[in-house]
């Protein structure tokens, strides 16, 4: 007969807690360090750089400014009918004098009532109308002074102010022929609605307010906004608007560019080089107000 054997000892259950204890406190060290390892935690007292810092870097992008306003006579290498949105057309460069669109339609053709002599691109005639509906529909109704203009008819303007200004006051106001945007068949001058004129105060009424907030949405940009004439070569000029397109008026508009300053860093003109200084031109302060 085999004797019987003892039974085992049961632990107290405070020998239980301290196993538990050791083997928590061994599992935490052991994450510790391999967290360690992997840089997502920093090391413990010491002067020493922490294993755990991380760093980042930011990039900026400077934009170049814009060449100076200068006056000049340089006719553009493009070719306007095709790069009609992207030509420069400014105080030193000019369109050719025999320079004029194939495909103007009056303005009939987008909703406005016909008038003799206001004719646009056929191009912007759907986004024109869109925009002429919009700004009825928001109470602002508007109308269109001034559409396509010729080289012709822009020296017959600059003639007309200075036998009204004085050469002086029309040099300052009216641009010289070749370097309207007019002649491009993609600029309008725009009013209220039943107004047969426009100012600088019109930027401020209902209806400028909203073709300064919402024409970029149709594919028209102020060329001449508020406090940019060092960039743009012309005064202020709310009433001004020059299409290019709803894609690229939205990029220019995001780029918080003027057109003409947008152009030169993303579409600089042929044959423009920035590190070359001018030589034909003179840097002058002249702001024009009748572009």
């Amino acid at each position: 007969m085999y004797p019987h054997s003892p039974r085992a000892r049961r632990e107290s259950p405070q020998v239980y807690r301290v196993r538990r204890a050791v083997a928590l406190t061994i599992v935490v060290l052991l994450l510790y360090g391999i967290l360690r390892v992997v840089g997502l935690v920093g090391g413990g007292g010491g002067g020493g750089e922490s294993a755990g810092t991380t760093s980042s870097s930011t990039t900026s992008t400077t934009i170049p400014d814009p060449p100076a306003c200068t006056t000049g006579d340089v006719v553009v290498q493009e070719d306007p009918l095709a790069h009609w949105q992207t030509v420069v057309v400014d105080t030193e460069r000019r369109l050719p004098e025999g320079f004029a669109p194939n495909d103007l339609v009056n303005i009939a053709e987008a909703g406005f009532p016909f008038t003799d002599g206001l004719a646009v691109r056929e191009i912007l005639l759907v986004d024109l109308n869109a925009m002429r509906e919009a700004a009825a529909a928001n109470g602002t109704p508007i109308s269109i002074l001034a559409a396509y203009r010729s080289y012709e008819q822009q020296q017959a303007l600059k003639e007309r102010r200075v036998e009204q200004l004085g050469p002086e006051v029309a040099a300052g106001r009216v641009a010289e022929p070749g370097h309207s945007e007019h002649q491009l068949g993609t600029t309008i001058d725009v009013t209220s609605e039943g107004q047969t004129d426009v100012d600088q105060a019109w930027g401020a009424s209902p209806a400028g307010q909203w073709i300064a907030s919402n024409a970029h949405k149709y594919g028209f940009l102020l060329s001449y906004p508020s406090g940019a004439s060092g960039r743009t070569c012309y005064d202020y000029e709310p009433w001004h608007l020059r299409y290019v397109g709803r894609e690229l008026a939205q990029r220019v508009v995001a780029s918080g560019l003027t057109l003409r300053h947008y152009l030169f860093v993303h579409h600089p003109p042929l044959g423009y080089d920035p590190a070359a200084e001018p030589d034909t031109t003179t840097t002058t302060d002249e702001v024009v107000t009748e572009g």
